[in-house]
Parts: structure tokens; sequence; C-alpha cells
């Protein structure tokens, strides 16, 4: 990857839009200008990454997260689904990449501490998907299969070679904020006081879990 000026201008453009939004939408009801602006951070990160050469695969995975920002801007129920489904695609080419950084520089030891987070990760996974089940309804179709690809993403994270663990926070931040995201959707009151604290919860370690993804993902690559 060549990481020339048009790169660094998309990635702060990128990082512009987290913060606008973080600190201008979050909280209050879904706009035009919102979704956009939502959208801009993870579609700009997809340009600027495209820009430099990256592997399709990283492309793909941060042009799906794009999608996904899109479709749960608004406050839609027929768009859930579609949101599930385009980061159910972004957590499945995460784990390709992460697994395909393994098999490049496999890098083990120690190995005791990524057989304890895994299995922190499991039971976390599987504890909330448990207390979520009697909630979802006919839509356990779409959360069951991506909290397991999620988690999948997450345990294979903690393979990745220790250059990268930026990428294993990373995976961890991205379990905290689906499983507020899922509280937001699926437990509380549209009116419920605790939205002012989880909104911004969902967000800031959403956009902490992508950019800490990609550093990792860059860092662990293998050095040619």
């Amino acid at each position: 990857m060549v990481f020339g000026a048009t790169f660094w201008a998309l990635c702060g453009l990128g990082a512009l839009a987290a913060a606008a939004y973080g600190l201008f939408f979050v909280g209050r009801p879904p706009s035009l200008v919102g979704a956009a602006v939502k959208t801009a951070f993870m579609a700009a990160l997809t340009a600027a990454f495209a820009n430099a050469g990256a592997h399709p695969f990283l492309v793909a995975a941060l042009a799906a997260s794009a999608f996904g920002d899109l479709f749960l801007a608004y406050d839609k129920k027929w768009l859930v689904p579609l949101g599930i489904l385009a980061f159910l695609a972004a957590q499945l080419v995460y784990f390709l990449i992460f697994m395909g950084l393994w098999f490049a520089a496999p890098d083990g030891n120690p190995v005791w501490p990524r057989y304890a987070a895994m299995a922190l990760i499991v039971a976390a996974s599987l504890g909330f998907l448990i207390w979520m089940a009697p909630k979802l309804g006919w839509m356990a179709l779409g959360v069951v299969p991506y909290s397991i690809a999620i988690t999948a993403m997450a345990c294979m994270a903690m393979w990745l070679p220790w250059a990268g663990w930026p990428a294993m926070l990373g995976a961890v931040s991205f379990l905290v904020s689906d499983f507020v995201l899922a509280v937001e959707l699926f437990r509380l009151p549209a009116e419920a006081p605790a939205r002012r604290i989880t909104a911004p919860v969902v967000w800031w370690s959403y956009a902490a879990a992508q950019a800490l993804i990609v550093a990792g993902i860059v860092l662990a690559r293998p050095v040619s």
C-alpha cells in the first residue's frame, strides 16, 4: 500500500466525519444530513484505502461497513435487516483478512493469553445472545448469524501477529458497540433516558473499533 497525500486527506475527512457525527448528531432525531455525515466516515476510509492500493478484501470490508452505517442511520425497522446483512459481510471479510494474516506470519507465542481472550469473548457473546433471545422474534434469523460472525472475527483477531495488537482491541471494541446497539434496538424503549448514554457509547466504540482494526491490519502485514 502507498500512503500518499490523497490517502491522508481522505483519512482526515473520515476522522472529521466521525467526530462531527459523534458531537452533533448522536442522540438526535435521524436526518438526511446526519445520515450523510455518518456514512462519510467509512466511505472516506473506503476511498482512502482503495486509492492506496489496499487488498480488495479490506476495501470490501470498509465499503460494507459504510453501507451498514447508511442503513442504520434511520430509525426504520425495515432497514435494520439490511444493516445487519451489511455488517455481517464486513465481519466475515475481516475474519478472512485476519486468517490470511495469521497464515502469512504465524505468531502464536505466548498462546495462553490468546486462548483466555477467546474464551472470554465466546462466553460474553453466548451469554448476551441468550439474554437477548426472548426479544428478538423473527429478527433472530439475522441476529444469530451476525453474532456468530462477529464472535468468530473477534476470536480470529486474537491470533494476529502481536504487531497487529490494535486490531485485537478493535475487535473487542466492535463487540462492545454491537452489544450496546442490540440493547438499544431490542431492549430499551424509544424514550428511555438511558439512550443518552448508550447512543454515544455505540458510536464512539464503533468508530474506535474500525480505526483500530484497520491500523492493526496495516501493522500486521508481513514485510516483503
